[in-house]
């Protein structure tokens, strides 16, 4: 079991910080709610495929069940990535990592609207995050030269919703069957939008390069697989556990994206994202459980 959650956190961790390069490069020829709505339905099929091959498809879902793996794969796609996909086709992947990153901040807020009570680190992490992002939309700052950058905030809003909220629907208890019904319930409402948007032209992908493919391809493979990942996550671990891929992410995505896109940040926007991920990281320490995550994967 502990081989299995370094795996998952791996994945969380590193393939997931790569994403944000992929869905940049995806939008530069493909329309970006069809590159997402695409990427989960071919994902949701290939998952499908393998557990029925594997035997793994278990007992039909009930009503309900379906009913809550679709709401948070709305949540989690729809406003998640699907918003995310969006941001980048007019910011740079670098910065709408570090403001995505800020779900762990968000869960806080829910903590605290729920009545619990809240450690100092926990505050003084929302408090550094509120900083880092004030100083990233500041004048000499990134935030207010891209006003899209606001998108990915709101993203991390419809992200951290569903990993709080969706924890209390009673959802389908196999966390890979789940993460199917989440990807087709997502990948159909992104594609209709975008025909509804932009009609049935928006999906001719012949006009897409290769380069956009192959990192649509890598979305479709990588992140399926990633996906179905934090879904396990979310059933089994901590939630302080699952969100702590939230400040290594953008670590990746920045350093991925001056390789690969020469994409630069100024000093503001320097210091901004330090915050931010200072402040996930900080978040994070303080929310840890006081039990190691194999100790009770022993006792489970």
């Amino acid at each position: 079991m502990r081989a299995q959650v370094l795996l998952v956190m791996g994945l969380l961790y590193f393939v997931w910080g790569s994403t944000y390069l992929a869905i940049r490069v995806t939008v530069e020829t493909l329309q970006p709610l069809v590159a997402a709505g695409v990427r989960f339905l071919i994902a949701g099929a290939l998952t499908l495929v393998v557990l029925a091959a594997l035997g793994r498809l278990g007992e039909r879902p009930t009503l309900e069940q379906l009913r809550g793996s679709a709401i948070v794969g709305v949540w989690l796609l729809c406003g998640g990535v699907g918003l995310v996909t969006i941001t980048e086709n007019h910011a740079p992947s670098n910065l709408t990592a570090v403001l995505a990153s800020t779900t762990s901040l968000w869960v806080i807020g829910y903590r605290a609207l729920a009545g619990e009570r809240l450690g100092r680190g926990s505050i003084f992490g929302a408090v550094l995050g509120v900083v880092g992002v004030i100083v990233l939309f500041s004048p000499g700052g990134s935030g207010l030269q891209n006003p899209w950058l606001l998108l990915a905030i709101v993203c991390s809003l419809f992200w951290s919703t569903g990993s709080f909220y969706g924890r209390r629907l009673t959802q389908i208890p196999d966390p890979f069957v789940g993460a199917i019904v989440q990807m087709f319930t997502a990948g159909t409402l992104m594609t209709v939008a975008a025909v509804l948007l932009d009609g049935t032209g928006a999906l001719d992908l012949s006009a897409a390069s290769g380069r956009s493919l192959l990192a649509l391809t890598y979305l479709i493979v990588a992140g399926g697989i990633t996906f179905s990942a934090y879904v396990w996550a979310l059933q089994h671990l901590p939630i302080s556990t699952v969100v702590s891929h939230q400040y290594v992410n953008p670590a990746v995505a920045v350093v991925l994206g001056a390789v690969f896109l020469d994409e630069t940040l100024g000093l503001s926007a320097v210091i901004g994202a330090a915050l931010v991920i200072a402040a996930v990281f900080a978040t994070v320490r303080s929310e840890s459980s006081p039990v190691p995550v194999t100790e009770e994967l022993v006792r489970d």
